[in-house]
């Protein structure tokens, strides 16, 4: 029988795959290659971890007896990790592709292992797995869901069909990591039945006509798993060797579906990934979502190849969980600079951090970006910067409530999606207070669906929060009734306006009056901003934080944005400037555990460069004495 534990792993097996990739592994690298027993490996940013792992897979198919039979399982979290994977190992990807072997997504190794035969063995034939936009469409078609679907988004579930069957016991749950059926506190029980019944009775019908979505299909793996104690056993005989990557984004159940597998068996099982790159659980409260690896001082991947010395001084503590980093000596440093801006500079940023790329020669190499974590909708996004930044979209916002109401309607005859039929006259709402200069009496910001919804629920009377529920719930059953509804709808803005202490005005006057409807536009994708000086020219891209993890850039551009508070100023710059006491401290905050990440991605693309963003009035006293005393760092202000 093979053992993986007692592969010997040569010095010419090294330079085999040194020979295969071009360059020479360090003795970090080395190390894990030469690992074949359960571990969990911590690797920082640019330390070549997908290419360690295509090492270790390349030297292992050279080494495997062609008389094996079992198959060796490698799971990442998306399909863009599982085509770098595919990439780095070049003519070995066949080998893992193809049976026995399963290199893929866990959602594939979900699907194709347990929901798919757990549906079988209940059908005797085969789900459809969807997205949840094409689930929603699919509950939407029953006309007897209607009268529910109006009541359950008037309390605050805006679309059925985000609701799931859970992972505990199968019920229709908010979430599949839920354990209880969905409910609504102040309905009477008996209503809430009534129509927590209609709901599932709908679910459990599409379920047995195939349809289940990609989060209910861990749902059905763990009940196959409960009604199968031994497959996990069975798991681990047909895959004795197990690798996940980028273990830092698995989801609460994703991780729990690798313990339940793996945890116990035979199974080596070797976990790949960055704590401090955790950044798709940014939203989530649940502490369950981190990895906590078992670190193993031997087996961690510390140097890093893509950042220059200087700015890993820099950027290694600004992260959760503090880890060893050096990175390559640059003989002519650039420091990290903050550029400070005011309300009348703030689109001027983009343009000195171009200059900045051309006086400092890094405008004709790699890839130069500025991201941000929020897009729009937020007080500070970062269209904020660049007003004509856009992923691409379709506009709808229109110049008169005839064409919103318009759009209203043909939604209603696509679908009975109450959320986006309810996010338009929520908009419709905006746009007069907008148009009446009523502003967020919080923020000083105009309203926007959300912000105007939250706002009303945070007041002590909820009278106008309950009015306007009730009103949308009623416009919604009669949305052919253009007419009346524009009416309606005049009537409760006039009043909303009067209620913030807001006047109507003539540009409102015009947005009621004018009957000519407008198209929806498609809007094209603009993300790369065109910068020149002196006759040199430099492409600055625009991105998300989320959007360029995994990407190397010569500098990156890190701007301020805003979710609850201003990330750069109300936190990493206040975690920068902590002690190292104040540091601990602020680790173990949420507020700060959900940001660092995000700044840690976003400062850990460059290799030669980076920079932030801040307001001036968000640059404080203490940070002043911090930035302007510390050789590390440079300030511009514009």
């Amino acid at each position: 029988m093979f053992d993986f534990k007692n592969l010997d792993i040569t010095d010419e097996d090294i330079a085999f795959v040194e020979n295969y990739f071009g360059f020479e592994f360090n003795e970090g690298q080395k190390r894990i290659i030469r690992f074949w027993e359960n571990t969990d490996i911590q690797a920082c940013p640019g330390s070549g971890k997908t290419t360690t792992l295509a090492a270790k897979l390349i030297i292992l198919a050279n080494k495997l007896p062609k008389s094996y039979k079992q198959g060796i399982c490698i799971i990442t979290h998306t399909n863009v990790a599982v085509e770098e994977i595919k990439s780095k190992l070049g003519t070995y990807s066949s080998f893992y592709f193809n049976y026995p072997n399963h290199l893929g997504t866990i959602q594939s190794v979900v699907d194709k292992y347990f929901a798919i035969p757990a549906y079988k063995n209940e059908f005797k034939s085969s789900p459809t797995i969807i997205d949840a936009d094409s689930y929603c469409k699919e509950i939407n078609k029953f006309k007897s869901l209607s009268g529910t679907s109006i009541f359950l988004s008037s309390k605050g579930i805006d679309e059925i069909g985000y609701l799931s069957y859970n992972k505990v016991n199968f019920e229709v749950s908010r979430t599949i990591n839920d354990d209880k059926p969905f409910f609504i506190n102040g309905i009477n029980p008996i209503k809430m039945e009534v129509h927590y019944q209609k709901v599932k009775s709908v679910k459990d019908k599409l379920y047995k006509d195939g349809f289940i979505k990609y989060d209910e299909a861990y749902s059905l793996a763990f009940k196959y798993l409960r009604d199968n104690r031994s497959l996990n056993e069975l798991f681990s005989k047909r895959f004795p060797l197990v690798f996940i990557d980028e273990m830092q984004d698995m989801e609460t159940h994703q991780t729990e579906l690798i313990s339940f597998l793996c945890d116990g068996t035979s199974a080596i099982v070797q976990k790949i990934g960055d704590k401090n790159q955790s950044i798709y659980n940014y939203t989530s409260s649940d502490s369950q979502n981190e990895w906590n690896p078992n670190i193993n001082l031997e087996l961690q991947l510390t140097q890093t190849t893509r950042i220059s010395e200087n700015i890993v001084e820099v950027v290694k503590n600004i992260c959760v969980a503090p880890q060893a980093m050096t990175g390559w000596e640059n003989k002519l440093p650039l420091k990290p600079t903050i550029i400070l801006f005011d309300d009348d500079s703030i689109l001027k940023v983009k343009d000195k951090f171009g200059e900045l790329l051309i006086e400092n020669n890094l405008h004709n190499v790699k890839s130069c970006k500025v991201v941000g974590a929020r897009l729009s909708e937020s007080r500070l996004n970062i269209n904020s910067y660049w007003n004509d930044f856009n992923r691409g979209y379709n506009k709808k916002d229109f110049s008169n409530i005839i064409s919103f109401l318009e759009n209203v309607k043909q939604l209603s005859l696509k679908s009975k999606n109450v959320k986006e039929l309810r996010k338009t006259l929520l908009a419709i709402f905006c746009k007069c207070l907008r148009l009446s200069k009523v502003r967020n009496p919080k923020t000083n910001f105009y309203f926007t669906p959300f912000s105007l919804c939250e706002h009303l629920n945070s007041l002590e009377d909820l009278s106008l929060s309950t009015t306007m529920n009730n009103r949308i719930l009623n416009w919604i059953t009669s949305i052919s009734e253009t007419e009346i509804l524009r009416k309606e709808i005049e009537s409760f803005v006039t009043d909303l306006i009067a209620y913030f202490g807001g006047e109507v005005n003539d540009e409102l006057n015009d947005f009621f009056a004018n009957g000519q409807i407008g198209l929806i536009t498609e809007k094209t994708e603009n993300k790369t901003y065109d910068f020149s000086l002196n006759g040199q020219r430099v492409k600055i891209h625009f991105d998300t934080i989320h959007g360029v993890k995994g990407e190397t850039h010569t500098a990156t551009l890190y701007l301020e944005t805003f979710n609850r508070i201003f990330d750069i100023s109300s936190k990493i710059l206040e975690f920068i400037i902590g002690t190292e006491k104040q540091q601990i401290k602020y680790r173990a905050n949420d507020a700060f555990r959900k940001r660092l990440p995000l700044a840690y991605v976003a400062m850990s693309r460059a290799t030669h460069f980076i920079c932030l963003a801040v307001h001036k009035e968000r640059y404080t006293e203490a940070h002043k004495e911090y930035f302007e005393s510390n050789n590390n760092w440079s300030i511009l202000r514009i």
